[in-house]
């Protein structure tokens, strides 16, 4: 599997956990506009479910051309 179909199926898997927060937050609001918080909260994990992915995939990538 080449890099670039990974990234894009590993972006593809994140955008679909955010839109499931998302709607899960507009449940909870009875579908009325999402606070402050929860567009924080939102953004928070979105940001930190790319940053662990990436880091993890770089630990793969450098442990690979290393030899380990």
């Amino acid at each position: 599997m080449s890099n670039n179909r990974r990234v894009t199926i590993i972006l593809i898997s994140v955008l679909f956990g955010t839109g499931l927060s998302f709607l899960v937050f507009k449940l909870k609001r009875g579908g009325a506009e999402l606070t402050g918080n929860d567009e924080f909260t939102l953004w928070t994990n979105f940001g930190f479910s790319i940053l662990i992915i990436l880091s993890v995939g770089f630990l793969f990538l450098w442990r690979k051309k290393k030899g380990l």
